[in-house]
């Protein structure tokens, strides 16, 4: 299947399987366990073991999917940098719409630490420099410097991500081809959501 299913903040791919007698219209895809994946679906006609279907994602929808995403990983590292590697991701939500990046770090950003943090992420969306993933063992991928995203599971084979000159991080996401195609990076909103942890809310693109 095309249809990316709900994983590490990111949300399941929506879309279309079609065939002659009926189509799904797909409004979610999630993994309820490892290796099997679940179409959730508004079924018109029907659909019948055998026939040939067409799989189609939403791609504009997806688009926008993979600008949050490769964002977050940009903006994990620009935090890193600036406030320090203490910081550690906490969570992350990415949608079309908007991404959300939850993260340690004892006090709130202040305004240039702020715009310090957007120019290293701008910066890095305007050198357009292509986003490579790899999969390695997991040892490999920890001695390579990888950053593993809070509260995932790893096998022994490992996805890695490389976006620019400064993330590198274990992920099994979507992703653009190329920086450039974030478009921008503009945080909305940041704030405490607990004890020594702090949320990011931002959008990229349009």
């Amino acid at each position: 299947t095309p249809f990316y299913a709900e994983g590490g903040g990111q949300v399941g791919d929506t879309g279309t399987i079609a065939t002659e007698s009926g189509t799904a219209e797909v409004v979610d895809t999630v993994s309820p366990f490892p290796g099997v994946i679940a179409h959730r679906a508004r079924l018109h006609g029907s659909l019948h073991p055998g026939q040939e279907a067409i799989a189609s994602i939403h791609r504009d929808r997806r688009e926008s999917i993979r600008r949050n995403h490769t964002a977050t990983h940009l903006l994990n590292a620009a935090l890193r940098e600036i406030l320090g590697d203490h910081v550690r991701q906490q969570g992350s939500y990415v949608a079309p719409d908007r991404l959300r990046f939850d993260f340690s770090h004892h006090a709130a950003i202040a305004n240039e630490e702020r715009q310090a943090i957007l120019e290293m992420v701008n910066l890095d969306v305007i050198s357009d420099e292509p986003v490579e993933t790899t999969e390695t063992s997991k040892v490999d991928a920890e001695r390579m410097g990888a950053v593993a995203f809070f509260g995932d599971k790893y096998g022994d084979t490992v996805r890695v991500v490389r976006a620019g000159q400064h993330s590198l991080e274990f992920c099994g996401g979507t992703h653009v081809k190329a920086l450039g195609a974030i478009g921008t990076l503009q945080v909305v909103s940041e704030s405490s959501i607990g004890a020594n942890t702090r949320r990011i809310e931002a959008v990229t693109g349009l």
